[in-house]
């Protein structure tokens, strides 16, 4: 008899809820991603324009393209916020999957709806703003080995070796981060189960879910580190998203009831 892991338990469930729903669970993927690729698109378009027109129309104003930047990046995450709410009805349709094997599409636009929405909004920029300095605090490095690079030679900075390092820095950098935001593993599926519960109460419940699951979400977001590999010579993200999102949804799942039995 083999006995498996939980994290191969938890893959294999995930295969089992996705048997039926992988069309279901793709098409939710790329209507949750649209609004990134739009605003990706837009910010592409003002680089453009300004490139075309602005750098020519303030030629010699040296803080013209911070003053770009300034306006457009502001414009852009404010964009990004509003839209945020299709993360939400995205984890809610894979959540619910966890439990009943059926995927509602009409989930991705739940928390658009009258009464949930400013509620929602509110609970990204929580978990957003509680992100903030331990994100720039883990990409020092990669900052200051960027800016050293620039003030070397020009070889250097377009160079395999600066290529590579830059490349180690930012895994390095990501794994610290996804460590530290496990504590909030499961704050976006505790606000599915739970929609009257305070913000502030469901950061307090994933703490103390994840005082002693914090390994365990950790090894099960790391077991998919093959698949994701994968993506770039054989699998499709378009398989792998879908995989690794409903493992980790009924990941959450048993970690809460875990401390809630």
């Amino acid at each position: 008899m083999i006995v498996l892991s939980p994290q191969a338990a938890v893959r294999a469930q995930a295969r089992a809820a996705l048997q039926h729903n992988y069309a279901r669970g793709i098409a939710a993927m790329v209507t949750a991603l649209l609004p990134a690729f739009l605003i990706d698109a837009a910010m592409m378009l003002l680089v453009c324009c300004y490139r075309l027109f602005g750098s020519e129309a303030f030629h010699g104003h040296f803080n013209t393209q911070i003053l770009f930047y300034l306006t457009a990046y502001p414009v852009l995450i404010t964009a990004g916020v509003l839209v945020s709410p299709f993360f939400n009805g995205y984890v809610r349709v894979y959540y619910r999957n966890a439990f009943t094997g059926e995927m509602d599409l009409r989930d991705l636009y739940y928390y658009f709806e009258e009464g949930r929405y400013s509620r929602t909004l509110r609970l990204n920029l929580s978990f957003l703003l509680r992100m903030l300095l331990p994100g720039i605090l883990f990409f020092l490095p990669v900052a200051a080995y960027e800016a050293i690079s620039l003030s070397l030679d020009n070889d250097f900075y377009g160079s395999v070796i600066y290529s590579d390092f830059f490349f180690i820095l930012s895994v390095l950098s990501i794994i610290l981060l996804t460590l530290y935001s496990l504590k909030y593993f499961t704050v976006f599926t505790l606000s599915v189960e739970d929609e009257t519960r305070g913000i502030k109460e469901l950061f307090r419940q994933s703490k103390r879910i994840m005082r002693n699951h914090t390994t365990d979400a950790a090894k099960l977001i790391f077991s998919y580190t093959p698949w994701m590999l994968l993506c770039i010579t054989v699998l499709p993200l378009l398989y792998v998203v879908p995989y690794m999102t409903q493992g980790l949804c009924i990941g959450a799942k048993w970690m809460t009831r875990a401390v809630e039995e």
